[in-house]
């Protein structure tokens, strides 16, 4: 198959094969189906994002690029790039409202890139490049289904261990600062004693993967805190700080 065949099908406009009644509704068609497909996988991983809204973000992308075709061909404007270029930073502001902060944990980063990669689909879409846009859509499906898949698959499939922290309770800070830590990254504490012989030390267990990288990421934070006198797995051989 040659390169030239490649491109046409590749880069195969609607406008220049349909009129105008077809490929306009044809568009709107392709950038809903890529909405669809992206926002399903989003709300099977559980995501505030979902279905509707991938949808309604590419629908709005093609439908803002089609009007931007339509005034230039009714010759109101002659730059029509500005409408579609207006959607770039549009897009950004519905994406920041899709990122949460819940202590230390930021989550929603990749549903925001998701929307923003949608909306570009969708202006696509509305230029009319429908093999363009299927294909874009089939990538962005991948890179978030395989993601979402290994990093299960990783976390089923690692070793869960007891790590116990040490915390020095003397002036009673140290189990305010550490409790709170422990708490926003979504973990749960179980005291194993409040004093270890009778020095000012808490002992707490928690059960945590050291494959999964938000459990490393933790674990790390854990070990630089001051209050924290000694972080170890289960077998207390093997310290993680000393």
């Amino acid at each position: 198959m040659s390169n030239e065949l490649l491109n046409d099908i590749f880069l195969f406009n609607l406008f220049d094969y349909m009129p105008p009644i077809y490929s306009y509704f044809l568009c709107c068609l392709g950038a809903i189906f890529a909405g669809t497909v992206v926002g399903k996988e989003r709300e099977k991983a559980q995501k505030a994002a979902g279905l509707r809204t991938f949808a309604m973000v590419a629908l709005g992308s093609c439908v803002f690029t089609l009007t931007a075709r339509l005034v230039m061909n009714q010759h109101i404007f002659i730059d029509g790039a500005r409408i579609p270029a207006q959607i770039v930073s549009g897009v950004g502001f519905l994406g920041a409202g899709a990122v949460f902060r819940s202590g230390r944990i930021i989550s929603g980063l990749t549903t925001a890139a998701g929307i923003w990669a949608t909306a570009a689909v969708g202006l696509v879409f509305g230029l009319g490049f429908f093999t363009f846009g299927l294909s874009i859509t089939f990538m962005i499906y991948v890179l978030l289904w395989v993601h979402s898949f290994m990093d299960k698959r990783n976390l089923h499939a690692s070793v869960w261990t007891d790590y116990f922290i040490h915390v020095d309770s003397l002036d009673g800070k140290g189990t305010i600062i550490i409790g709170e830590i422990v708490r926003d990254w979504g973990h749960k504490i179980d005291v194993i004693s409040s004093q270890s012989e009778a020095q000012n030390v808490e002992v707490w267990k928690i059960k945590l993967s050291s494959l999964h990288k938000p459990h490393q990421r933790f674990l790390s934070e854990l070990a630089i805190q001051s209050y924290v006198i000694k972080l170890e797995k289960a077998a207390l051989d093997n310290s993680v700080k000393n």
